[in-house]
């Protein structure tokens, strides 16, 4: 074993470390990419989930049970070949990659936002109703952005799920971290090396991608602070003195 371990050498991984931040940079930017549609196509399944119509509902949990339904890497190939077989449909393998994604968080994300959408009060609707606004207001204005900053933590976790999950689309040949990871690790015949790396690698961008999504939830957190830091106790208290029309306690 510790033979093997004194026969490693990383200079290969170095030297192919262009390489490595091309495939960096692709994976980032199909990731968020992804994640941006995700939120789009989450928010609509979220209005069908909690639409006033019994059908509109069904549509939106079917919706939702399909895509959670489906494992990504059959997702991956279906819609890269089989697509293009079943009705002449091409996709390039980034925007292969990218629809994939989307399609599969946006029905995750669809639950975080109707269970942040429940976790509203109702109060909050009755009076933007009872000053005049209309439901479409109420929905933009009022409600959609309390959602939002209750779903936030969640959505932190799914985009850390869609920033790993990329690494997926090396199968069809999308050039990001993984693909050229097993491209010079074929080359060099150093696969613990390059995987090794590979690993590291991915566990700092998502130690990176928590610290800053941390970062906005607290400039974003549900707990209202009116007088500026206070302990954790306290903020939720004068969240709650807020919502339920009493003023802020101390």
């Amino acid at each position: 074993m510790i033979h093997l371990l004194a026969d490693t050498s990383f200079g290969p991984v170095w030297d192919q470390r262009a390489r490595s931040l091309a495939g960096i940079v692709t994976m980032l930017e199909v990731a968020v990419v992804s994640m941006v549609l995700a939120v789009i196509g989450g928010l609509a399944l979220a209005a069908l989930r909690t639409s006033r119509l019994h059908w509109v509902r069904t549509l939106g949990f079917v919706l939702v049970q399909v895509l959670r339904g489906i494992a990504l890497y059959v997702l991956v190939l279906w819609l890269f070949n089989g697509l293009a077989v079943a009705t002449g449909i091409t996709l390039t393998p980034i925007e292969t990659g990218v629809v994939a994604l989307s399609l599969l968080n946006s029905a995750y994300l669809a639950e975080v936002f109707r269970g942040a959408y429940q976790a509203i009060p109702i109060g909050q609707s009755e009076a933007a109703q009872a000053i005049g606004l209309g439901d479409g207001q109420v929905s933009r204005l009022v409600l959609v952005p309390q959602m939002i900053r209750v779903a936030f933590p969640s959505m932190g976790n799914v985009f850390v799920d869609i920033v790993k999950d990329t690494a997926i689309l090396s199968v069809i040949g999308v050039s990001e971290l993984m693909r050229e990871t097993q491209r010079w690790a074929q080359f060099y015949f150093r696969s613990f090396e390059f995987y090794t790396a590979a690993g590291v690698i991915y566990f700092v961008i998502v130690l990176a991608v928590t610290a800053l999504w941390r970062v906005a939830e607290r400039r974003l957190s549900v707990h209202l602070d009116t007088y500026g830091p206070v302990p954790t106790r306290r903020r939720w208290r004068t969240y709650l003195a807020i919502q339920s029309g009493s003023g802020v306690t101390a």
